[in-house]
């Protein structure tokens, strides 16, 4: 009876204007059947201190820094399949053309590459060309705005659209949009009529906020995007209309969390039950699909890690790659655990550790 429970498939409606949903559970068990791909370390030139790869244009990566103390991001250039290092460019600080944790999108229709700080009212933006790689460190090339103007948002995260506006991910702390439109030039924001998704608890719209703290990915050429929740397993496909309006195309996995009250300064007013499994890895997009990592870890697992100083389990390392439909096409079963990825000419290049010698690098998977 066990065997056949797990594999029970749940159909959900979607209430927030959106078609019915196919949920399959089994689609993220640990031992689901797939694919088995084997890592390849990409050699790299210059020093490497743990960046991680945040977006790729023509031959050139971008990688986060998120240990050193002066520049934000490195530029990498391939080179057969090695990555040479370029150069380092946006200045970690809160002075004119500089930030402290910044968000970066990269407009193909301009060439540019846009730098957007919005977290601990930062409220600052950056613009610069990328078709000459000395622009990116030559300040005088580059466009600074800052965004006093914009108040205290609770902004989640952001995605560009195109070279001066971004799709928002929150709103404001009083409101339950989930999205809105962030106009950089006329500073304007718009929520977009779609509100968070209703849990068992009545949660206030700030603990909405935290509640569906996430990821948005954007398809390469249209205006359809991927949502992922950061803390429990959700994923859905939407499509931002020319009228301005979320309309849901797919929910991908539209489980919602299981949830209870509690009365601890450590947490929310709310936290995960134990059986809540965590959320995705990693997520990673191209123009031909979405790529999903994902282990079984629980929150109860993780808890009991942080009580006791243990390690929570190790798990096997699935990929499950949908199509901008919603549709899932394959699953790929990977050799070690990965992080922060991108997909770049039909391979998956991500940030990894080595299980033995706990040594960061990066690594790819031919797709």
């Amino acid at each position: 009876m066990k065997s056949v429970s797990i594999f029970v498939i749940c159909l959900f409606i979607i209430s927030c204007n959106g078609p019915a949903s196919r949920v399959t559970h089994a689609d993220f068990l640990e031992n689901a059947p797939g694919d088995s791909l084997h890592a390849v370390r990409i050699p790299i030139g210059g020093d490497f201190l743990g960046e991680y790869p945040v977006l790729t244009f023509g031959e050139r990566i971008v990688m986060r820094n998120p240990f050193r103390s002066d520049k934000c991001y490195s530029i990498y250039c391939f080179s057969g399949d090695s990555l040479v290092k370029e150069g380092e460019f946006l200045s970690r600080g809160r002075g004119p053309y500089e930030m402290l944790y910044s968000e970066i999108g990269f407009d193909p229709a301009s060439g540019s590459l846009n730098l957007l700080a919005i977290h601990n009212q930062e409220n600052r933006f950056c613009r610069v060309r990328s078709d000459a790689p000395e622009y990116l460190y030559d300040l005088s090339h580059w466009e600074y705005k800052s965004l006093a103007g914009i108040g205290n948002r609770t902004w989640i995260t952001s995605c560009l659209l195109d070279r001066s506006s971004y799709l928002m991910l929150g709103c404001q702390a009083d409101s339950l949009a989930m999205f809105s439109r962030f106009d950089v030039d006329s500073g304007q924001v718009t929520p977009l009529g779609f509100e968070f998704p209703r849990t068992s608890l009545d949660l206030s719209p700030l603990e909405q906020h935290v509640l569906w703290t996430g990821k948005l990915y954007r398809h390469p050429q249209r205006h359809r995007f991927v949502y992922c929740a950061q803390d429990f397993k959700y994923l859905f496909v939407f499509d931002l209309t020319s009228e301005g309006r979320i309309q849901l195309v797919r929910g991908v996995y539209d489980r919602l969390p299981d949830l209870k009250w509690v009365d601890d300064p450590r947490e929310w007013h709310y936290t995960f039950d134990e059986a809540c499994e965590e959320g995705f890895e990693a997520v990673a997009v191209d123009e031909a699909g979405i790529y999903v990592v994902y282990t079984q870890s629980t929150h109860g697992e993780l808890r009991h890690a942080v009580r006791t100083g243990s390690a929570q389990p190790v798990r096997p390392v699935r990929m499950n790659v949908y199509d901008w439909d919603g549709n899932f096409v394959r699953r790929l079963v990977l050799d070690r655990p990965v992080g922060p990825m991108v997909v770049h000419d039909g391979r998956l290049i991500a940030w990894s550790v080595d299980p033995e010698t706990a040594e960061e690098m990066l690594v790819s998977y031919t797709l």
